[in-house]
């Protein structure tokens, strides 16, 4: 069930209770509707962060304002879609790292190829349509973050796919995976 939309107040806190609160939270593009079920945190100072070596034209966005979308090209090929956290001027997201799909089968399968699977960062981009296009844009426009049913359990593990981090960044518990029973 989709709840009323998150305001900017709800993002602008602290990233490692952003993360695991977005779990359960449904992500609204068109007809597109996708449960968040894996987060993960990227905040100032840290080394896996975007934003470590200083403010570019890519990674602008997660300067804030809260409450705005940063989605940048990985790889050259996929859209990674993360929500801007914090207060104006710290530089700190949550990845989307995965998703279930709610509403809008036909538009996910067309985008993925068929494909249905939301687990990837990636994916979730592809499933929303969105591109570096839309990085910068304030959520609640083109793509809305609505609250939705929390998950009975939140797993914590390391983050992926960040081996040139510091350890002790590398290593740390900012990757958050719901869990719900039934």
């Amino acid at each position: 069930m989709v709840g009323p939309k998150l305001s900017e107040a709800f993002f602008d806190r602290p990233t490692l209770d952003v993360a695991p609160d977005l779990l359960g939270c449904v992500l609204v593009r068109g007809g597109v509707q996708l449960r968040v079920v894996e987060t993960e945190a990227y905040i100032p100072g840290d080394s896996a962060n975007h934003s470590f070596r200083g403010k570019t034209a890519r990674n602008a966005p997660m300067w804030g304002p809260p409450g705005h979308v940063y989605v940048y090209l990985c790889y050259g090929l996929h859209h990674m879609v993360n929500l801007v956290t914090e207060a104006d001027g710290r530089a700190a997201a949550v990845l989307i790292r995965g998703a279930t799909l709610l509403a809008g089968e036909a538009e996910v399968r067309a985008r993925r190829g068929g494909r249905l699977d939301l687990r990837g960062p990636g994916k979730v981009g592809q499933a929303l349509g969105l591109t570096t296009a839309e990085s910068g844009r304030r959520l609640g426009l083109d793509l809305a973050v609505h609250r939705g049913t929390a998950p009975t359990r939140v797993e914590t593990a390391p983050r992926v796919g960040i081996d040139y981090a510091d350890p002790v960044h590398r290593d740390a518990p900012w990757r958050f995976i719901g869990h719900w029973a039934g």
